[in-house]
């Protein structure tokens, strides 16, 4: 595996950052069900929704790049408490990319936000991770570890709760390792989630609801 720099990005580094996500994030199954089966529409609406969340993010959170080179191949946002949620201004600027793909991929994605957004309200007070994705071709090569390892650490260090959403069992397994614990699984949109936090004691067994 090549050399690969782990560093803050800058608010001129949203749009890339944008497009590794869409790509690394095309595929997920909730994407899927929401933006339908073409993948390069998927991945294009993905990047539109993206964008203006991390040129917020960049500013009120913590955004790292993964670098091979000069070349990002991995990216994961952590969140400040309270910081979480899109603003109206985040909903307005995302709001052509979802009436571009119909108005049924936009009812399933206000769906899909709803159940995130009361799920995440019934939280404390938390430091929220996510979106984290490595380039396709860069996938496997413990890029996503190191990223994810950095932003445990900064949680660490602020003594503060770790939440997140997650569609994939892999992903699942990934978390466990570095102390996340699963909350509750949750069909949304016909594609089961998994809410996890880390840092704090939980009402449910670890592993209770493990795929």
């Amino acid at each position: 595996m090549a050399r690969v720099e782990i560093r803050a990005l800058t608010t001129t580094e949203a749009r890339p950052a944008a497009e590794l996500l869409g790509r690394g994030m095309r595929d997920n199954p909730t994407h899927i069900r929401a933006f339908g089966a073409d993948p390069v529409r998927r991945e294009r609406t993905l990047r539109r929704l993206f964008t203006p969340f991390l040129q917020r993010q960049l500013g009120e959170g913590r955004v790292l790049g993964a670098f091979a080179g000069q070349r990002l191949v991995g990216v994961a946002a952590l969140a400040a408490p309270g910081g979480c949620q899109p603003t109206l201004a985040d909903k307005g600027r995302a709001l052509p990319a979802l009436l571009a793909n119909g108005p049924a991929s936009a009812l399933r994605m206000r769906a899909w936000v709803r159940v995130w957004a009361r799920r995440d309200a019934d939280m404390p007070a938390h430091w929220h991770l996510g979106p984290l994705a490595v380039a396709p071709e860069w996938q496997g090569q413990g890029v996503g570890s190191r990223l994810l390892g950095q932003l445990c650490d900064h949680l660490d260090r602020q003594h503060g709760l770790g939440y997140l959403e997650t569609d994939l069992p892999e992903n699942v397994r990934l978390y466990r390792r570095f102390g996340f614990v699963t909350l509750a699984s949750e069909p949304v949109i016909g594609v089961t989630h998994w809410f996890m936090q880390r840092g704090a004691v939980t009402s449910q067994r670890e592993g209770e609801y493990a795929p």
